[in-house]
């Protein structure tokens, strides 16, 4: 695997610009006692299960190159103006050629090419899946470009310029690929001292995706 193509994969894996939608096929198992969904995703070699709050809907997904994506938002999001997403991420075959806290490394340094702002990147407790290796990080920049504006007319309506932006990603090693996933929050800028996501409440703000399986 060369450098180049692992520094394409985690570039991708941090820009959420996407411009169209395929159909994703995934196994639902409602349980309205906990208010969310289990997911099961057959993605490559082996099969991803996550959660969903319920309510929420597949708002991309895609298969190029190697890398799988699907991600998910509020039923009343778009991908143009989204607040909170959930991003599920396959690399093919790249279990053996990176280590998941070696590709969290590269990534946030991607992440540091597109922000305006500070780039938080703060290390969490790693638990394995399955018996599959992880890494997990609170990633954010505290002042992000609002791409989508340059998409849309002249004064169609005043949205910000710039907002803040953090999520927890868990990268897993998988028999023979990795895994990514991820979830984010969007709104106002903030700063290194009031971000809304840190080591004090990152659990909690991951309890309505997990637990995951991947087997």
């Amino acid at each position: 695997m060369k450098v180049s193509q692992l520094c394409y994969w985690a570039s991708c894996s941090v820009l959420f610009n996407f411009s169209f939608c395929l159909n994703l096929y995934a196994s639902d198992d409602v349980d309205m006692t906990i208010d969310k969904i289990s997911k099961r995703l057959p993605i490559f070699s082996q099969k991803l299960s996550f959660y969903l709050p319920n309510g929420w809907k597949l708002a991309f997904s895609h298969l190029e190159h190697g890398m799988f994506t699907a991600e998910f938002l509020p039923k009343n999001e778009e991908l143009r103006n989204w607040a909170s997403m959930v991003c599920i991420q396959g690399f093919k075959g790249l279990s053996d050629n990176i280590e998941p806290v070696d590709f969290l490394d590269t990534m946030a340094e991607t992440y540091r090419e597109s922000c305006h702002g500070e780039v938080l990147y703060q290390r969490v407790e790693d638990e394995f899946i399955n018996d599959h290796q992880t890494a997990s990080a609170i990633m954010g920049c505290t002042r992000m470009p609002n791409t989508h504006l340059n998409e849309l007319p002249a004064n169609v309506y005043k949205e910000p310029e710039h907002l803040g932006e953090i999520g927890h990603y868990t990268a897993v090693k998988g028999e023979e690929d990795l895994y990514l996933i991820h979830k984010s929050i969007r709104g106002r800028e903030f700063t290194s001292t009031s971000a809304p996501l840190e080591k004090t409440n990152y659990r909690e703000f991951m309890s309505a995706i997990t637990p995951f399986k991947l087997n």
